[in-house]
């Protein structure tokens, strides 16, 4: 992960929207940076924003406890990462829940985005902890699913995911940006907010929508 002003870099995103930043993407021919819709937020009005910090797990029914990863990989969470979590397709498991939640927020991790489920689900709103997940669920792993690595290459809503790859979503879904391109992605991203500023400010005026079109090449 590159040695940058994250917090600074976060707060800058998280005035800007998921659509701006897609855009800026579409615009590098990255046409499929955005996660699945399944993929949603427990609470609509958090973001996150953070490089990203990768897992990936699979069904498993062995409940040996020493074959067991988790701890390990909780205690491996960096300032300002957000965890994406690939658990390829398991349906039937709350991989990450309240002490999940916890022990990566004490280590700084600022926010999950889950391609699964996730259990304890009023705890982890009571935290405000930010999560995007597919569903909950009260199945406990032990017995039905395990970690297999991390800081790897992982699938996130069909979208594949790097470690140090940013990851910025909000109530809209959520879009990753390739690690080499983040600041310049932001930059345009905020470029593209401005623009739509003033396009607000002239719509407010009534100013023709054709001219508008014309003048800025969008809506």
């Amino acid at each position: 992960m590159q040695d940058l002003d994250w917090p600074s870099i976060a707060e800058r995103f998280k005035r800007l929207y998921t659509p701006a930043v897609n855009d800026v993407l579409d615009g590098h021919g990255l046409r499929h940076q955005f996660a699945h819709h399944s993929i949603k937020p427990l609470d609509a009005t958090q973001m996150v924003a953070g490089p990203a910090f990768t897992i990936v797990g699979m069904s498993n029914s062995t409940m040996d406890l020493s074959a067991r990863i988790g701890p390990r990989v909780i205690d491996s969470f960096v300032p300002h990462v957000v965890a994406a979590y690939d658990t390829m397709g398991n349906e039937d498991t709350g991989v990450w829940g309240e002490l999940w939640s916890n022990g990566a927020s004490k280590r700084g991790c600022v926010g999950a985005v889950v391609d699964g489920g996730i259990r304890d689900t009023a705890f982890i709103r009571r935290a405000k902890f930010p999560i995007f997940q597919k569903f909950t669920c009260p199945g406990d792993a032990v017995g039905r699913f395990n970690i297999v690595d991390f800081n790897c290459g992982v699938n996130i809503g069909n979208v594949r995911v790097n470690p140090g790859d940013y990851i910025f979503g909000d109530e809209d879904g959520i879009v990753f940006i390739p690690a080499a391109l983040t600041l310049d992605v932001l930059e345009a991203a905020e470029e593209v907010s401005r623009k739509e500023d003033r396009i607000r400010d002239a719509i407010d005026g009534k100013r023709s929508l054709a001219d508008l079109y014309t003048e800025f090449g969008k809506f």
